[in-house]
């Protein structure tokens, strides 16, 4: 497995589906903003595309009355196949997006460990969501520092810090002799 270091400026929609499928299991190295985001548009409207068709479906079996009968028809469902097809493409999709969204992270500077914290931190937040509006609050705040995160130019985050808890979340800054 070859680790993935791409290059500001030099990334085209073909290196950025190269790489996010050499870089399946690959969450060492470094994907940039364009390697990020072609993937993800073209991700994302595989699943949410066929997402929305699925609830519209539903929608529209549960207005007419029909819900029930396209439980009950399950093995002759056109809809319940698509909806395994989209639940199985959606699994296969998931290890290599999440390497290829830690690549984007260490990329602007942030650390594997901090963002792996981070995404703890959100699990819970968002779990207790429900019980109050501070965790909902919470978990917003860390989506949206993620999303900017996932925003940043190259080295953005890196630091000079020498504050354990920052170099805990960013990566030190490399110094240049």
């Amino acid at each position: 497995m070859r680790e993935i270091q791409e290059v500001p400026g030099k990334v085209t929609i073909k290196t950025a589906f190269r790489d996010y499928f050499k870089g399946y299991f690959d969450f060492m190295g470094r994907s940039t903003r364009a390697g990020y985001w072609w993937v993800m548009v073209i991700v994302m409207l595989f699943l949410f595309i066929p997402g929305f068709i699925l609830l519209g479906q539903f929608l529209m079996a549960k207005v007419t009355g029909q819900a029930g009968m396209v439980v009950a028809q399950s093995g002759h469902s056109l809809g319940l196949g698509f909806s395994y097809l989209v639940v199985i493409i959606a699994l296969a999709l998931f290890i290599p997006t999440l390497a290829l969204t830690i690549r984007r992270y260490r990329d602007a500077g942030l650390n594997g460990r901090g963002a792996v914290t981070l995404w703890v931190l959100n699990g819970l937040a968002s779990s207790y969501s429900q019980q109050s509006r501070g965790w909902a609050f919470i978990s917003a705040v860390i989506g949206l520092a993620l999303l900017i995160t996932a925003l940043l130019k190259t080295n953005q985050l890196e630091t000079d810090s020498d504050n354990p808890l920052v170099t805990f979340f960013l990566r030190a800054k490399v110094k240049k002799d």
